[in-house]
């Protein structure tokens, strides 16, 4: 007898499930999707326990008739393309017939719908695929599905779930990602039957932009319009300073559909790269006008990633674009200002360069002492009796000498102000002075979790903080969190935030920035549910954010006896919170060898 068997309907929708649902947000996008294609106007979603227990899409669309309402949960039963020369030129959302039977079989699903022309509607009950009844029932003209109990009969993609303060992150992200595309559609979302956000159809896309973030945030955006060659890209992009400490402040949409694209960031990174400062990340909201038969959207059940033809031509299009936004707007790279062909040492500018604001921003952000360090950078140095030493500089080493750390015997200066290089008895170490100084501020946040009272700074104006869906739902999440190491935020509904005060660390900087960035990192990690690892990744990435010292920094002498010193009382002076090293050694035998001394 033969081993290869043939599946089950019901397995193969199971595994087909695997790879269409991966998460209550998988779910809520495929029944919007299913709305927007039968040409809804008004979208409903309700959400409970982060879609866990009660996901419910209700639309005023086409809906459908009894003989549909029979087939629509048999796989790759769709109304969406009936020939293989349709796949090569796809204008819908969906079109694959597999999101709905893929839902039914690991949920149960109930389904109302009704035809406008028809009298009646048609009831559907479903639990794990199998139809459970079909009837008549009166029901207004469109289509309601209700998904209950995710994963019910599939425990092991259960127990991977996150939070239910991470799902529902999820779902919001969903929701304002497809109502950004379609702002002539009403959206109304419902978290544990409380409106969350409702966004009313307006049919301008700067007017969806402000329902879904603020007109704080649209006041940043630059419009952007070209049409070259058969292909339009409109949509806004961020100025230089509108930007997020990652790219969760980027949205593409390819014939209006929301894509990942690694290839359109890469560009849109590229179009900046001379006007933002390191480590930072535009925001954009772009649309993309391709004729269907140069995308290729069947890459993946999910839908999420696109091939393009000549995918270099609109990379260029792009960078042109976005590059003559800029000029048109006074926006320029100054002739003779350091480009990516010619690498930019901020350790060491020159003095014709033009300062822009990110840069002057940074120099606010210097390391400070206990003690107030000496007029001017200084230049490298020499801990030694023999030179020439600014006054006060023997008073801090002998301060510190008596336990200075990790065998230092003097400290020698920096390279390229990012390392510090000090001699030690068996040869030398060199510190990066930004992981050092990020380990410091991440054991003072553990040890503010620790505290009953953490040390707070109260602010004479409270700071407002207008924040979207997704960060309003991380927020939330966090909120005692960031309460206990000394911020004062309380929300005023609606996504505002007021900030009040703020945790010692945090007193000289922009607390809102740092609190935005944090947020903006907690979105890309999964939190976890102890309490001890969960107050590391929260401490890890406050710290990230803080005014650390960054790389290429110069620093005097006081600055740097400081450093060392508060690095070696720390609990584990030997990484950063991420795990990079915050320093090494080397021997006086190595040196010799590479001397041929040995």
């Amino acid at each position: 007898m033969g081993q290869i068997k043939i599946l089950s309907e019901q397995i193969a929708n199971k595994i087909a499930a695997g790879e269409v649902v991966e998460r209550p947000g998988s779910v809520v996008k495929e029944l919007i999707e299913n709305s927007l294609d039968a040409g809804a106007k008004a979208i409903s979603v309700s959400v409970s326990h982060g879609g866990k227990s009660m996901i419910r899409v209700t639309d005023d669309g086409s809906g459908m008739d009894k003989e549909d309402v029979r087939h629509c949960l048999l796989r790759h039963a769709t109304s969406k393309i009936s020939s293989v020369e349709d796949i090569e030129r796809i204008q819908t959302l969906g079109f694959r017939g597999e999101a709905l039977p893929s839902i039914a079989a690991i949920s149960r699903l109930s389904l109302i719908t009704r035809q406008s022309a028809a009298e009646t509607g048609t009831s559907l009950k479903a639990a794990g695929g199998v139809i459970e009844s079909v009837k008549e029932c009166m029901t207004p003209p469109g289509t309601s599905i209700e998904v209950a109990d995710l994963f019910f009969n599939t425990p092991a993609r259960k127990k991977f779930l996150k939070s239910e303060g991470a799902e529902y992150a999820a779902i919001a992200e969903v929701f304002d990602s497809v109502s950004l595309a379609f702002p002539d559609v009403a959206f109304t979302l419902h978290k544990s039957g409380v409106e969350a956000a409702g966004y009313p159809a307006g049919g301008s896309l700067i007017q969806r932009i402000e329902q879904i973030y603020s007109s704080a945030i649209s006041e940043h955006l630059l419009p952007l319009n070209t049409d070259r060659e058969g292909i339009t890209i409109s949509g806004y992009i961020g100025t230089p300073d509108n930007n997020r400490v990652n790219r969760s402040g980027q949205k593409f949409f390819i014939n209006r559909r929301p894509v990942r694209s690694l290839s359109l960031s890469f560009a849109l990174q590229r179009a900046y790269e001379e006007f933002m400062e390191r480590d930072r990340y535009p925001r954009a909201i772009l649309f993309f006008e391709i004729d269907p038969t140069a995308v290729d959207v069947n890459i993946h059940p999910a839908k999420r990633e696109v091939r393009l033809l000549n995918e270099r031509f609109i990379q260029d299009i792009l960078i042109r674009a976005i590059r003559k936004t800029f000029s048109e707007r006074g926006i320029y790279v100054q002739t003779g200002a350091h480009t990516a062909d010619a690498p930019y040492h901020p350790a060491y500018p020159e003095k014709s360069e033009p300062r822009s604001f990110a840069a002057l921003r940074e120099e606010a952000a210097q390391w400070k002492t206990a003690e107030e360090p000496a007029e001017g950078r200084g230049e490298p140095f020499y801990l030694s009796k023999d030179q020439s030493m600014p006054s006060g500089a023997w008073e801090a080493l002998a301060e510190c000498e008596a336990g200075y750390p990790f065998g230092i015997i003097r400290v020698l200066g920096q390279i390229h102000g990012t390392y510090i290089v000090a001699e030690t008895g068996d040869g030398l170490t060199l510190i990066d002075q930004h992981a050092a100084h990020e380990r410091i501020v991440y054991e003072a946040i553990c040890d503010s979790f620790r505290r009953s009272s953490p040390h707070s700074q109260r602010l004479l104006f409270p700071l407002t903080l207008h924040l979207d869906q997704k960060e309003r739902s991380i927020m939330e999440d966090c909120l005692t969190d960031f309460q206990r190491i000394g911020f004062g935020i309380n929300s005023l509904g609606g996504g505002t935030f007021a900030v009040d005060a703020v945790p010692a660390f945090l007193a000289d900087g922009d607390s809102i920035k740092v609190l935005t960035d944090t947020l903006h990192e907690l979105m890309e990690e999964s939190l976890s549910q102890s309490k001890e690892e969960r107050e590391k990744t929260i401490a890890a990435a406050l710290a990230c954010k803080t005014r650390t010292v960054k790389a290429g920094k110069m620093l005097d002498e006081r600055e740097m006896l400081h450093l060392i010193r508060k690095l070696g009382s720390a609990q584990n002076p030997h990484t950063c919170p991420h795990g990079r090293p915050t320093m090494f050694s080397v021997t006086t035998h190595e040196i010799e060898k590479r001397f041929k001394r040995r």
